[in-house]
């Protein structure tokens, strides 16, 4: 029988030259990595088939990491970065008071 490998959720920053990825339950300390094909393929290579990948959409640079993971069985989510910015700004705009029902 055998062992379920862990799927891991991760989450990239991408920046022209760089890649900063981490992972939601710190399996690993944070990387950095080249943006570029040789370094990313060794990233996703280190990575369990089927784990989650989350990055920003940012115009061509976040392009070859995304393909790549696709290609090579990740499920790759690519967020608008104002989606991304309303989403953690969310916890402090909300209501909070007994107007709410609460």
């Amino acid at each position: 029988m055998q062992t379920p490998t862990q799927v891991l959720n991760i989450g990239a920053d991408v920046a022209k030259d760089e890649i900063v990825v981490a992972c939601s339950d710190g399996s690993f300390p944070v990387r950095k990595h080249a943006n570029n094909r040789a370094s990313l393929r060794s990233l996703l290579k280190s990575l369990p088939t089927g784990s989650r990948i989350g990055m920003e959409s940012t115009g061509i640079y976040h392009e070859l990491l995304a393909n790549l993971a696709h290609q090579l069985g990740f499920i790759v989510y690519v967020l608008n970065p104002k989606d991304a910015r309303n989403y953690a700004r969310g916890g402090r705009t909300a209501q909070q008071d007994r107007s709410c029902g609460r």
